[in-house]
């Protein structure tokens, strides 16, 4: 994907008003200027969740996220940047136009138009040609039960090859550039001539099976060879409308069951998902010839609250399984609130793949071991312990030192207190030990071929920050400023001042500072740019801001609260310098402090008896 413009980034933000968007999730009621709800972030029974249309924001002052429309598509959907502005593009119907290797949308539709038009065609030549290779791709289907009512639900087709295809959909009015890109053909050799005459089938040889978005668009294919040959699945390359660490198998079939079940089921094979669905059990998908990425695991969970990995039992399914202790973090824990997505495991008995299992025992039997999956955390606990001789000192020390690490991700939740009691249970010490453990190992993370981009856009944050009166008061006086262009020239003396010890507010006021007559979302916009954290705090302090005609009266007194209580500290802080000169036998020094602590103390004192500076001398510090 390609940089997307930012006027065209600001056409989608104008164009998407924030109530409107939350309301789809959230149910609000209007109270004064704001729209209150309940978070969708985090388990709360009493709303602590607001939304201003004045300033397209939203805060949570519950567990402390906010932020403009892109980011509450971001947080609610599990997306990064670039992808929320493009799904509330398609919401509000704008093209955008990607630079740098990005598509306008008109492309896009052209590129899942051929790939829509080469799926039908691969269906037609399964289901109709007489042709021996296509009589023995058949022929294997059904030897997978999977006759021509299963490869009509599933348009599943078969490639001939031969530039059968190319000629196909260039007579269908799709042009060499476009069926190229759409990973449909390969371009002549170096040196060949360039006619379309010479374009290869990407796909040839292969029974196909159509790989489609959430909205059922074929994007790509998976061929697999029938009889053979090398490799023995193939899968479309990475395209400008595919990414196979961010799409999955029968997504689209399977995401109704998804959401009635409330649980996603994750396999390893097309004919797996193919099987199991016609078998009864329809809330199943499949990864794309790669393992279970983060972006996997934010796509399911906007069905699902839990996802069962399934593995086959042999030592290949099981190592597979262990990759997937990467996925234990923050997120599985009682604490992310309605956010959460539980993550477990089921290995398949009997040396069976799904498919086998599901024939064997039936509906029944594979949803019965799918319930009985065991959750991430323990199944990765109790790999490491079987990995050790716990007979032996050694053994119980090493099996300790890895489960521990496999648990350190969530340490301080209610997850990992309960796992630490769990893991000095199996191994005989007391809690104290295996706590001890936990508290002191890291993580030990498998990093995938997607997990850089991942991390950039997680927008999981810690639970909100424990104040003090002093940081309170900084950052509503902050918030003031923000609020109010006309305050902030004169702000900028706080910045070399002693009176701002919060580094949250200093930042955040700085940045307000520079932003000049900024307000509302583009002042959210600039902070936000430099200082992610900064700006969720500015979301909060903005939509509490009390009205315009009040600001500036309401600055005056939090600012004479900010110093009276910097000058508490100040006076603390000065008063033990002034131990240390008497201690040091220095009088001078002593007496110039003692004077200076006595001019501020009188300053305090007259702030505690209610004085307020007055609207010139303000900001006279």
């Amino acid at each position: 994907m390609g940089r997307i413009p930012e006027d065209d980034i600001a056409r989608v933000r104008d164009a998407t008003d924030i109530v409107p968007l939350i309301s789809e999730s959230v149910v609000l009621k209007k109270k004064g200027r704001l729209y209150w709800g309940l978070c969708p972030f985090h388990g709360e029974k009493t709303p602590s969740f607001k939304v201003d249309p004045a300033t397209q924001l939203w805060h949570c002052f519950g567990c402390g996220e906010g932020g403009d429309v892109f980011g509450f598509s971001m947080r609610r959907e599990h997306l990064e940047f670039p992808e929320a502005v493009r799904l509330l593009a398609d919401r509000a119907r704008i093209e955008i136009h990607e630079e740098g290797g990005g598509l306008p949308r008109g492309r896009r539709e052209r590129l899942m138009d051929a790939c829509d038009a080469a799926a039908e065609y691969y269906h037609q030549v399964l289901t109709r040609s007489r042709e021996p290779e296509v009589v023995e791709a058949r022929s294997y289907l059904a030897d997978r039960g999977f006759g021509i009512d299963v490869a009509r639900r599933f348009t599943l087709g078969y490639a001939p090859g031969r530039g059968a295809l190319v000629k196909h959909l260039r007579a269908g009015g799709f042009s060499s550039e476009e069926v190229i890109e759409a990973n449909l053909a390969l371009p002549p050799f170096e040196g060949d001539a360039s006619s379309a005459s010479r374009l290869k089938d990407r796909f040839f040889g292969r029974v196909m099976f159509p790989i489609r978005d959430l909205n059922g668009r074929v994007i790509a294919f998976g061929g697999r060879v029938v009889g053979q040959g090398e490799p023995k699945y193939l899968n479309s390359t990475e395209t400008p409308i595919f990414h196979k660490a961010a799409n999955l198998y029968g997504i689209d079939q399977a995401k109704a069951t998804v959401v009635a079940s409330g649980t996603a089921v994750v396999v390893e094979g097309y004919t797996d998902v193919i099987a199991l669905h016609e078998g009864g059990v329809q809330n199943v998908v499949a990864t794309l010839g790669t393992a279970l990425t983060r972006r996997h695991v934010r796509l399911l969970g906007r069905f699902a609250n839990k996802i069962v990995y399934l593995f086959d039992g042999d030592e290949a399914g099981l190592r597979a399984a262990d990759r997937a202790t990467e996925f234990i973090d923050a997120s599985i824990t009682p604490e992310s609130g309605s956010s959460r997505v539980e993550l477990f495991v089921a290995v398949i008995p009997e040396g069976f793949d799904p498919a086998d299992y599901a024939e064997r025992h039936g509906a029944g039997g594979m949803n019965a071991l799918i319930a009985d999956a065991q959750p991430l955390l323990r199944f990765a606990i109790e790999r490491r312990l079987s990995a050790n001789d716990l007979s032996t000192p050694g053994g119980r020390a090493k099996a300790l030192a890895e489960a521990a690490a496999v648990i350190a991700p969530v340490k301080g939740s209610i997850l990992g207190h309960d796992y630490a009691n769990y893991l000095a249970d199996r191994l005989r010490v007391d809690f104290e030990t295996a706590r001890g453990a936990v508290e002191k190992a890291r993580p030990v993370t498998v990093r995938d071929e997607d997990e850089e981009s991942e991390d950039k856009g997680d927008s999981r944050r810690d639970e909100p920050e424990v104040l003090d009166a002093s940081a309170r008061a900084e950052r509503a006086l902050v918030g003031l400023v923000a609020a109010s262009p006309a305050l902030r020239p004169g702000a900028r003396v706080l910045l070399d001042s002693e009176l701002l010890a919060d580094p949250v507010a200093r930042t955040l006021l700085a940045e307000v500072v520079e932003a000049g007559t900024a307000v509302d979302d583009d002042l959210f916009r600039h902070v936000s740019r430099s200082d992610d954290r900064a700006a969720v705090v500015l979301t909060g302090l903005l939509i509490d801001a009390p009205p315009a005609e009040e600001v500036h009266s309401v600055a005056r007194q939090t600012l004479a609260k900010v110093k009276e209580l910097a000058l508490e500290r100040l006076i603390k802080d000065k008063k033990a310098q002034l131990k240390k000169l008497e201690a040091a036998g220095d009088p001078d020094a002593a007496d110039t402090l003692f004077k200076e602590i006595a001019a501020m103390q009188s300053e305090h004192a007259l702030l505690r008896q209610g004085a307020v500076p007055s609207e010139a001398e303000v900001w006279d510090q």
